[in-house]
């Protein structure tokens, strides 16, 4: 299910509040038949931002992966070959790391570059081509300028987690790694063993950022939704229609 978030909702700081004031965008009579209506999947490492954009890349949409391009970016400097997420998680480390806060600055650096590349393309492109942007976990940390433009040029969609799911998304996390941006969310207790904290600042941490992608979003989609492997675009796109319909 997709819902709609209110948009008489509040950001979560009066700066971040202007990025609702945008003008609004015209939408095709079928996203599924024009597609011309850019996308932004936003969420929690783990949510299947990548998942979706690979099916959408295979519908014919151009796919911007936003860790990739950081990786690129940071070139010499990523240990390994591979995987490219596992080796930013081993390049930044965990939050108690020794050097993770240098890491966790260049990241962001690096990010808002990235970001910027990919609005300038957005903006200058010619071509009816439909792009969606696999945006990273950090997306809501970027200079509130930046965010009005990403959502100027997309719609945003928020791949939801239920707080239910939150302890198997932790096990995922220390299974499978991937670089986190913690900005000062990970606050350990006296006498706390780093996994202990790591384990209940990390559910901390999801459902802080669960509230931030649902003010950003234009659309939220149902965890029951976007983590069925039965589920394919051209439902999320009907979906999409029909909410712009209803809610244009």
């Amino acid at each position: 299910m997709i819902r709609r978030p209110p948009r008489s909702t509040p950001l979560y700081s009066s700066a971040a509040s202007d990025v609702y004031k945008r003008q609004p965008l015209i939408i095709p009579q079928s996203l599924r038949k024009t597609k011309t209506v850019n996308l932004a999947l936003i969420g929690m490492s783990g949510a299947g931002k990548s998942y979706w954009s690979k099916k959408m890349e295979e519908k014919g949409y151009r796919w911007y992966n936003c860790d990739e391009m950081i990786a690129e970016r940071l070139g010499p400097e990523l240990p390994g070959k591979g995987n490219t997420t596992l080796n930013l998680a081993k390049w930044m480390g965990q939050p108690f790391s020794e050097g993770y806060i240098k890491a966790e600055k260049l990241y962001l650096e690096l990010e808002e570059a990235v970001v910027e590349h990919i609005c300038d393309e957005l903006e200058q492109a010619t071509e009816n081509e439909p792009v969606v942007v696999d945006t990273t976990g950090s997306l809501i940390y970027l200079q509130k300028k930046l965010l009005n433009r990403l959502r100027a040029l997309t719609k945003m969609i928020h791949l939801r987690l239920p707080e239910e799911k939150h302890e198997q998304l932790f096990e995922n996390f220390i299974n499978d790694p991937k670089p986190v941006i913690w900005e000062g969310k990970f606050k350990p207790r006296k006498g706390e063993t780093p996994q202990n904290a790591l384990r209940r600042c990390y559910k901390d941490l999801l459902s802080f950022r669960n509230e931030r992608y649902s003010l950003l979003a234009d659309y939220v989609l149902d965890y029951s939704f976007h983590h069925s492997p039965e589920r394919e675009v051209d439902e999320l796109l009907d979906m999409m229609e029909r909410s712009f319909e209803k809610n244009p």
